[in-house]
């Protein structure tokens, strides 16, 4: 009998220990969820993207977006004929940098490392802005038009490397930074490999440093972890939602790294030098098999047994009708969507909605600024729609 209460204490105590450990991993983000849930009913839906790819011209759209938040980073663009473009593209882009270190300002401390590295992708947007800049000699004066305003780099430092004369100069500004070994190394194969060399090899730094964090594979000793037995617990539990997520980010990468090299017709060899490795669901072979496939067709029917093999066979048909890459990339963008719509669903009380909402307002400010650029190019309202990254509708 004594056994028996003893057993039924000690599930109870169990049962007790594993809910206030729920409760401990929950309940930082119960606020960061609120507010990222009120911030995310607040975006620009599908059929609102698709009016304004029907409207007349770009004022219109203009006028339309003064019913939202982007209305104040508007105020002071002119409504004429002739629309400043980059000045609108400036705009939506400071309201994508406001938003983000808004964003930050909710994200649980623990967090905001491994959150702050994914926001720095802007960073490395900026920097391969300014290495093809100096590549194409754009003047240093047009290079800051190009560049996003960052939420993780002040205003001076994105001066400061769009000032860079040459690359000597920019490898200086680069001292002390994680890219500086790798960009130095590239610059040795820049003459004979051109600029995709520097380029392809800014992206590997930045993913596999991400992917290392997301890992983390640092050790702790045993006293260690036992007094930060609470903060483990919790970042374990948030670390398969990070690698699903990131880790679907870097198997896109490597997918359209691969069939963009592909379609220029580069060899196994150029295109294998570039890949991320490691990468996620795709292993090594699996990655140099596809290198080495005849074509684009063949590259991306041979991994039919993967994630990514259904979202690439539904857009293949599109791809060979036009011949056009961004149908497959778009396609590889909208199934990463659909992913972190199901994290969300399913993970409400972790990072996901945080990781979504970076995700979701990104593409929203990529759409504007693709349709405004479009129109003002007086392209067709129907090609304009192709252009335009839907969020999946999501059924259970």
């Amino acid at each position: 009998m004594i056994e028996i209460v003893v057993i039924i204490f000690g599930l109870i105590l169990s049962l007790f220990i594993l809910v206030f450990i729920s409760a401990q991993r929950s309940m930082p983000y119960i606020y960061s969820g609120a507010k990222v849930s009120a911030w995310e009913a607040k975006l620009l839906h599908e059929s609102r993207m698709l009016e304004f790819a029907d409207a007349s011209k770009v004022s219109s759209i203009l006028a339309g977006l003064d019913e939202t938040g982007y209305r104040t980073y508007l105020a002071n663009i002119p409504r004429d004929e002739d629309v400043d473009v980059v000045a609108v593209e400036q705009a939506l882009n400071g309201h994508l940098r406001d938003s983000y270190h808004e964003l930050l300002e909710v994200v649980p401390e623990k967090d905001k490392p491994i959150v702050v590295k994914l926001l720095k992708k802007m960073d490395l947007y900026n920097l391969k802005t300014v290495v093809a800049a100096i590549h194409n000699k754009v003047p240093k004066e047009k290079r800051l038009e190009e560049m996003l305003p960052s939420p993780t780099m002040s205003q001076e430092r994105l001066e400061m490397l769009a000032s860079a004369e040459n690359f000597d100069t920019l490898q200086e500004f680069l001292k002390d930074t994680e890219y500086f070994d790798v960009f130095s190394t590239s610059l040795e194969k820049y003459k004979e490999g051109g600029l995709s060399i520097v380029l392809f090899a800014l992206d590997k730094a930045y993913y596999s440093s991400l992917w290392a964090d997301v890992q983390d594979k640092g050790r702790l000793g045993f006293w260690k972890k036992f007094r930060n037995m609470k903060e483990i617990l919790t970042k374990g539990a948030q670390r398969p939602i990070l690698k699903k997520i990131i880790g679907y980010e870097i198997d896109a990468a490597n997918i359209k790294l691969i069939l963009r090299l592909k379609h220029e017709g580069a060899t196994p060899e150029e295109i294998t030098y570039s890949l991320i490795l490691p990468s996620y669901e795709l292993s090594e072979k699996t990655l140099i098999w596809m290198a080495e496939a005849k074509s684009v067709q063949e590259a991306a029917s041979g991994i039919s047994h993967t994630t990514y093999g259904p979202i690439l066979a539904k857009a293949l048909p599109e791809f060979e009708t036009t011949g056009s890459l961004f149908t497959l990339e778009k396609a590889l963008d909208e199934g990463q969507l659909k992913m972190c719509k199901w994290m969300l669903i399913t993970k409400f009380f972790s990072l996901a909605p945080v990781l979504m909402y970076i995700h979701l307002k990104e593409i929203e400010v990529k759409n504007l600024r693709a349709i405004i650029r479009l129109k003002a190019d007086k392209v067709e309202p129907d090609k304009i729609k192709e252009k335009i990254v839907r969020v999946p509708k999501f059924e259970l």
